[in-house]
């Protein structure tokens, strides 16, 4: 007997409104209705939305040619999260996962005190001990930037262990979430010495409401990061509300 799965998921719609007066498209498709065209100060670009809030982000962002044609036609697409996809069928397409497209930089060595190494010890280091370093930390408010996630807050929830609470209010932007996530777990943010095990993700919408929460293991980015499990099978199977 097939096991229908069901699961309540909330539909959110972003049309654009009648006077908005440019249409920024991004190359992830991505879109928002602004006031003007962007502006570029001290190297990022700068959308004036018609709403009275101001967007910051990196520039190479943009899908200016599309950008241009979406506003000469005067047509905004709409973003509607569908969580009740057909999950028994494997993706098959061979676009680059979102997260490949977060660049790591290594971050320059500072000076640090000489410290005496610990022992080694049998006992696994639990992800409640100890404080996430701060360098890991930048490298995910980055990253969440970088697919169109600004309003975030990232906190050590240990020597291993992250919190993170986004704000989003597409599907486009959930999966992004998902997708970043799993590509710095695997990555350890690129940063040197450290190691992530766990990552809680706490999404919300604008106007407040349960957007999805997870506890993103290490195996669980892994299989993200290898396809063998996609975006949609772990909203499905992991997301807690």
């Amino acid at each position: 007997m097939k096991k229908t799965l069901t699961i309540l998921a909330c539909t959110f719609l972003l049309a654009a409104p009648a006077f908005a007066r440019y249409i920024v498209v991004l190359k992830n498709g991505t879109r928002y209705n602004a006031k003007e065209k962007w502006t570029v100060k001290n190297g990022k670009a700068l959308v004036l939305l018609d709403n009275g809030q101001s967007l910051q982000f990196d520039p190479s962002l943009i899908d200016v040619a599309k950008s241009e044609e979406i506003t000469k036609i005067g047509l905004a697409g709409a973003n509607v999260i569908d969580l009740n996809a057909d999950v028994s069928k494997p993706q098959t397409s061979n676009q680059p996962s979102l997260g490949s497209q977060i660049k790591l930089r290594k971050t320059p060595q500072q000076p640090q005190a000489v410290t005496p190494e610990p022992k080694p010890s049998t006992t696994a280091i639990a992800p409640g001990a100890g404080t996430m370093s701060a360098s890991v930390i930048d490298k995910f408010q980055r990253a969440y930037e970088n697919v169109g996630i600004f309003e975030h807050k990232i906190d050590s929830n240990g020597a291993r262990a992250l919190r993170a609470e986004l704000t989003v209010d597409t599907e486009e932007r959930v999966f992004h979430a998902i997708s970043a996530t799993s590509f710095l777990m695997v990555r350890n943010a690129g940063v040197d010495g450290a190691q992530i095990d766990m990552v809680e993700l706490f999404m919300k919408t604008t106007t407040g409401g349960a957007a999805g929460r997870f506890q993103m293991s290490r195996a669980d980015a892994e299989a993200l990061d290898k396809r063998t499990l996609s975006q949609q099978e772990y909203f499905i199977r992991k997301v807690i509300y």
